[in-house]
């Protein structure tokens, strides 16, 4: 996802609803778009005229209550134009802001969605969740909490229920340096909530790791221990699809592992928001090893007590 131009973000929202993503947006994301982008554009697919019609219903009840608001509002600018005409100034630019950040989101969502639709049994993110989602998007004034946002949006219509009310607290707490420095970790972060701070391009420093848990990312300084077997073998799930790793060395050896446990609100992210994991950094670093034979990495197969890997992929050091 590249940056988000100001410029044209509305016009690219515009066009992909009017030019098409019905088959996406007539379902659950359908809602969910609909209550970001409220009235500022119309979705004129056939399938979303209940949404249309619900947008417009709210927009009717919204004009009564407006005209009295206006009523009595004209009253109190005659008394006091200067005070009024700063009260709408301000208004005016807040509404611009908070819709702003809402179709940046939105179009990232939908950039999400037209890549990987959401399954057709998908009944989306729940009401009291939208709520929730609305107004922390409303504030999301940065490219990388727009990306996260429009991400995590994406992911809840796929799969209700992945992503908690806590974690969209916990990211619109964030500045945008903590936000880049998680997306700097993520590759090196599991579904099973472990982050290997070994498969990193550039390691942390100190400050930057403590940055991380006091966002309430992780717990740092954790040792990830794996011990080869009778066979030489050291086998660790990695994901939620089954991924994992499968190291050969020496027995009774075991690889040590600078690491951090994550957070639910880390979890999330990595799940929904997250890249693939770096397998390949991970091997460059457990091959420096003398006692490493070799690393693979593919999909892991349980049988009863016994694990195995049907079709592993071998990784060299990278040179």
């Amino acid at each position: 996802m590249s940056d988000i131009d100001d410029n044209s973000e509305k016009g690219w929202l515009t066009t992909a609803i009017e030019g098409g993503l019905p088959q996406i947006l007539a379902g659950p994301a359908g809602k969910a778009i609909s209550r970001l982008i409220g009235a500022a554009v119309e979705i004129p697919a056939v399938a979303l005229e209940g949404v249309v019609q619900g947008i417009r219903d709210k927009s009717d009840a919204r004009s009564q209550i407006s005209q009295a608001i206006a009523s009595r509002a004209a009253e109190t600018a005659a008394n006091d134009p200067d005070i009024m005409d700063r009260a709408i100034q301000t208004m005016l630019a807040r509404s611009y802001r908070v819709q702003k950040n809402k179709d940046a989101v939105a179009t990232i969502a939908i950039e999400e969605l037209s890549e990987n639709p959401p399954p057709a049994n998908s009944e989306g993110p729940s009401d009291d969740w939208l709520n929730k989602f609305e107004r922390h998007a409303e504030d999301a004034s940065s490219d990388d909490l727009r990306i996260m946002f429009g991400k995590l949006l994406a992911g809840e219509v796929r799969r209700p229920g992945d992503v908690s009310a806590a974690t969209l607290t916990f990211i619109s707490n964030l500045d945008s340096d903590t936000a880049k420095l998680i997306q700097r970790v993520m590759p090196c972060c599991t579904n099973d909530g472990a982050a290997y701070l070994e498969a990193l391009d550039t390691e942390l420093t100190t400050p930057e790791n403590a940055y991380l848990e006091l966002a309430g990312f992780w717990s740092a300084d954790k040792h990830l221990k794996m011990t080869f077997d009778a066979n030489g073998t050291a086998i660790r799930k990695l994901t939620e699809t089954g991924m994992g790793i499968a190291i050969i060395g020496d027995t009774e050896k075991y690889i040590s592992l600078r690491g951090a446990i994550l957070s639910r609100a880390g979890r999330d992210l990595v799940n929904v928001v997250g890249p693939d994991f770096d397998y390949q950094k991970l091997a460059n670093y457990a091959l420096k090893n003398e006692f490493v034979k070799k690393f693979y990495y593919g999909e892991l197969v349980s049988s009863g007590i016994n694990v195995s890997m049907p079709n592993p992929i071998e990784l060299f050091i990278e040179m």
